[in-house]
């Protein structure tokens, strides 16, 4: 992962490129904040986990079927938005929900298909 982002870049000798490094947060601390973020990225991925493991259980007793093309196209209709008003890569965005929709509908589905089966319980 690059954690480099600034004014500090490395050149095309591989060298740093010159600033002041009192105008600059310490790498360490950078590291820091990125480890609370993560941590906090984590924690989202478990809690929507959860809540697709709830939404598996309700569809398994109502009969729904697992895959709802529609609802993918929300969400990554959602994601597509917030790349294009925040600066970011749509296709980023869409790769990664791919994997986290990929995830959830291979569990939905071991549910779905459980028939009153034990699942993960939430938490």
């Amino acid at each position: 992962m690059d954690d480099t982002k600034g004014p500090t870049r490395a050149d095309t000798a591989g060298l740093a490129a010159e600033t002041d490094p009192a105008d600059q947060p310490s790498l360490a601390h950078l590291r820091s904040e990125l480890d609370v973020i993560d941590a906090r990225l984590l924690e989202d991925i478990r809690a929507r986990i959860d809540v697709c493991v709830r939404i598996a259980e309700f569809k398994r007793g109502q009969r729904i079927p697992m895959m709802q093309p529609q609802r993918v196209g929300l969400v990554h209709a959602r994601a597509e938005q917030y790349a294009r008003e925040n600066g970011l890569s749509a296709d980023f965005l869409r790769e990664l929900y791919n994997v986290v929709i990929s995830e959830t509908c291979r569990i939905e589905d071991a549910i779905i298909g459980s028939n009153g089966g034990p699942s993960r319980t939430p938490g």
